[in-house]
């Protein structure tokens, strides 16, 4: 009976031993780039830890160099540790590194699909970077500068009536500037409807990273596992988080659709592109053209929100860790500002050493350690290695940009003025290629004005505790894709009582130009 089973089953297990034994030949044949030994099936999986991998990929840069070949159960993976292999592939041959990997768990099951980010890239991701360049191109964030400028008079407003709660006044200065330029709503609180619709998405995409929910990416025919079934947990919460998602890419939309409708609408992202595709009226679009609209607007939002909420927060923890460089700042601002006007940008180049403060800041913690993941489109060699077709590529931003420059653990400003050639990180942290972040100018605007606002009216130090004695905050980040820094200790007090008016004047004159 026993050989009848076998003999039954002869021809399959033959056709399986010979593909194991085809792939191992031809893996043999093919020159893979270095990296950790794979396990059978399940590949490289267990080796990427599941907190902080970028630093597991930096110290893997000694062992297997700076070009590292994973592979998660049958997906290829490439990190690149290091500028030259970045800009080598993700730069230099963009034309076939530009894509997106296809992410079951967050395209298909929880409809982040249309928003820019994810786009396959194709006609599609060209006319999305073609919309968003319309507004947020060098020269154009010029005329979105009264924008900015009136929400950091609102933010240094919000910090003096309510120091304790910075955070969430960078989240609200954050979420208020992006918000009028892409959807004309003015937020006023944290509590904004239309912010909580996309704080709600994106908390809840975070939640959902469960393993289970991370498997499928890399084994895909799980998504039709049945919601009832054991291991379907992932596929539940995903119900919820497309819900989310949905709404928070429609309800803004739908909103600025009615206002153009009634009259009421100010000029912003989605009115100009509703006008652009349907100049015989809002009634006229087409739905692919309402896709496209949604997800420009929906990812600039939620990108430019948490990023510069993120950096800004750094910049505190930064300032009350090294004091001795927050007075170095504001002596550099109090000599070129003096303490009767608020910094502009026409101020920004006669304050280098700020500017160097802010690289520091972003590169002592990377807002995205890892950056967006790119997927090769075809074949390719590079320095005589194999990289397969459909690969997921990522640039691992954190060792760039630590293994550029000596003593990386420390925050050292003065790094820049020793050595002028070093990497700024603005070149890194927006990403690479035709996939460089394309709100990177206006981004880059609000730290700035933000950071320069508060070194110029603001004093921040330690926080006490009860016998007076400082308190030096822990150095600790929030593993997860935008890397913020945890809860700690300030203190944070208008420099005089002459700021109030100062800021008073200043939105007197923004509001009324």
């Amino acid at each position: 009976m026993l050989r009848d089973i076998l003999s039954s089953y002869s021809l399959p297990i033959l056709i399986f031993l010979t593909y194991l034994a085809y792939r191992e030949l031809s893996s043999r044949r093919t020159r893979l780039p270095p990296g950790p030994k794979p396990l059978l099936i399940i590949g490289n999986a267990l080796q990427i830890p599941s907190t902080s991998p970028q630093e597991t990929f930096t110290k893997w840069l000694d062992e297997y160099g700076d070009v590292i070949y994973l592979q998660v159960f049958q997906q290829p993976m490439l990190i690149l540790n290091s500028l030259e292999a970045a800009q080598d592939l993700l730069h230099t041959r963009s034309s076939i590194y530009s894509d997106r990997p296809n992410f079951v768990l967050l395209n298909d099951l929880m409809g982040w699909h249309n928003a820019s980010t994810h786009v396959r890239y194709g006609p599609r991701f060209r006319r999305h970077r073609r919309f968003i360049h319309q507004t947020f191109n060098q020269r154009s964030v010029e005329d979105l500068r009264p924008v900015q400028e009136k929400e950091i008079c609102y933010l240094i407003q919000d910090i003096i009536n309510k120091p304790e709660e910075v955070d969430q006044h960078f989240q609200r200065f954050a979420a208020a500037t992006i918000m009028k330029v892409t959807y004309g709503a003015d937020v006023k609180s944290n509590d904004d409807p239309l912010v909580q619709l996309a704080h709600r998405a994106g908390s809840l995409t975070i939640q959902s990273g469960t393993p289970a929910a991370t498997l499928v990416d890399y084994i895909p025919v799980m998504k039709y596992i049945p919601t009832w079934a054991p291991l379907a947990g992932f596929k539940r919460n995903a119900v919820i988080v497309k819900e989310a998602v949905d709404s928070m890419f429609s309800i803004p939309y739908e909103t600025v659709k009615s206002q153009m409708a009634s009259g009421t609408c100010s000029p912003c992202l989605t009115s100009r592109l509703i006008e652009a595709c349907s100049p015989d009226g809002v009634h006229c679009l087409s739905r692919e053209d309402e896709e496209d609209i949604k997800g420009v607007a929906g990812t600039m939002y939620a990108a430019a929100e948490d990023t510069t909420h993120c950096v800004l927060s750094t910049f505190v923890l930064a300032m009350v860790l090294h004091p001795q460089v927050f007075k170095k700042a504001q002596a550099e601002m109090d000599s070129v500002i003096g303490l009767d006007r608020l910094p502009t940008f026409e101020d920004r180049s006669s304050l280098p050493y700020l500017e160097c403060v802010i690289k520091e800041v972003c590169r002592w913690n990377v807002p995205i350690p890892l950056g967006m993941p790119h997927r090769l489109m075809d074949d390719d060699v590079y320095r005589n290695y194999h990289i397969p077709k459909g690969t997921t590529v990522m640039a691992n931003i954190h060792s760039i940009l630590h293994n550029n420059c000596p003593q990386p653990h420390l925050f050292r400003p003065e790094r820049y003025i020793e050595d002028p050639h070093l990497l700024d990180p603005k070149d890194v942290i927006f990403g690479f290629g035709r996939r460089r972040c394309p709100g990177r100018h206006f981004g880059d605007r609000s730290i700035w004005l933000a950071a320069a606002s508060l070194v110029c009216t603001m004093v921040i130090s330690r926080a006490k505790d009860d016998a007076g004695d400082e308190i030096i905050p822990e150095i600790a980040f929030i593993d997860a894709f935008v890397h913020h820094p945890a809860e700690f200790p300030y203190s944070i007090t208008p420099r005089s009582e002459k700021i109030s008016m100062i800021i008073d004047q200043e939105l007197l004159r923004v509001l009324g130009a």
